[in-house]
């Protein structure tokens, strides 16, 4: 007997395909899905003539690794039954999700803003699992220990600010003057932290693309930066982390998407590729917070007025890539937006939070005029 599960459960026929998708592999149940459908991928890689089988299973019958995913009713799938439901109550359980913060404890003008959307187009990643079970099914991005479909914190934060800048900026060059256009780049700055690619004397990247976007107004938001931060014309840019935080959303439901790519020849299909997304009507919820640690000591009626005026513009901000911009992989053809409506809308502050059971993502910049700071 081997201790390695995968040597121990290895397999390379049809027959084995068929046993560890019904979970019943030479006498052993094997009730965590994902586990499954690592062992497709060992019986994939054992045998090429059977790696087909492995990803969709038989024409007419179905099976394999997409019948463990994909159902009529995307709720009905192995995977979302046996692991996505049972993973969502650990992590719940386990004070994984994010809930209220203690405000009193951070600096005066914090909030916090938390809501439940459902998917209207369904939403596609690419996960960094290099052992999946064939190079034609592009795995969704999941939670690395609970392999529940998920958003990361990193990634809404750049999808954000990307919506921010190209609505506040982009759209809007050719009618801001350079001020306008350098406190605007600063204030995105502040909330977001400092631009990818600013370094000394080599700009690249995010702040390269803003340089060149308006050029008469790159001295003038880096005269905003030294001073604001006290640096000397000769120190470099400083390095900052902006006001903020997001938290990893995590989906309820997975399937998979299909591109079967045509001969120009014999106008057929060739071979199928599987892309495995989070569907339309999937839930998920949507956290962040705000933290002014770069006002802390200073005048708190001034916080507090800078923290309104940041809840408003990222309002804004989240209604047009909700609703609008999409935050999906291919997002440019539709992928990736949420319905209007949302629940469970919390916007909490030092005072009594504001709370809303229902409401609309098109109205979220109405609500968060009710929010007292």
């Amino acid at each position: 007997m081997s201790y390695d599960l995968y040597v121990e459960l290895g397999g390379e026929t049809q027959e084995d395909v068929e046993a560890i998708v019904k979970d019943d592999y030479r006498g052993i149940a094997i009730p965590d899905v994902f586990e499954r459908v690592r062992l497709l991928a060992g019986i994939a890689a054992r045998n090429e003539g059977v790696k087909d089988y492995a990803v969709s299973g038989d024409r007419r019958r179905g099976g394999g690794y997409k019948s463990l995913v994909h159902a009529v009713k995307p709720e009905n799938t192995p995977y979302a039954q046996k692991l996505i439901r049972s993973a969502l109550a650990r992590l719940q359980s386990l004070g994984l999700m994010p809930t209220v913060p203690d405000l009193h404890a951070l600096p005066p003008g914090s909030w916090f803003l938390q809501f439940t959307f459902n998917l209207a187009k369904p939403w596609i990643s690419k996960d960094d699992d290099p052992f999946y079970v064939a190079e034609s099914v592009n795995p969704v991005r999941k939670d690395k220990v609970f392999k529940v479909p998920m958003i990361a914190a990193s990634s809404w934060k750049g999808l954000l600010r990307w919506t921010v800048m190209h609505t506040r900026l982009v759209s809007k060059k050719d009618f801001l003057e350079p001020d306008k256009f350098a406190q605007e780049r600063f204030v995105q700055t502040l909330l977001f932290g400092d631009e990818k690619g600013e370094e000394p004397r080599k700009n690249t990247d995010f702040a390269a693309y803003l340089d060149m976007l308006k050029p008469d107004a790159r001295d003038e938001y880096k005269l905003l930066l030294r001073m604001y931060y006290d640096a000397k014309d000769n120190d470099p840019l400083p390095h900052h982390s902006g006001r903020l935080m997001f938290y990893p959303t995590f989906f309820d439901l997975i399937d998979v998407e299909v591109i079967n790519p045509h001969s120009r020849k014999t106008k057929a299909g060739t071979h199928p590729i599987y892309l495995e997304c989070v569907p339309a009507g999937a839930s998920g919820t949507f956290t962040l917070i705000y933290i002014p640690f770069d006002l802390f000591g200073k005048d708190k009626a001034a916080a507090r007025e800078q923290a309104l005026a940041d809840l408003q513009l990222v309002a804004k901000g989240l209604q047009a890539m909700f609703l609008t911009y999409g935050f999906s992989a291919k997002r440019t053809s539709g992928y990736g937006v949420a319905k209007d409506e949302i629940e469970n809308l919390t916007i909490a502050t030092r005072y009594q939070p504001y709370q809303e059971e229902k409401t609309t993502l098109s109205q979220l910049t109405q609500e968060v005029q009710h929010v007292a700071f």
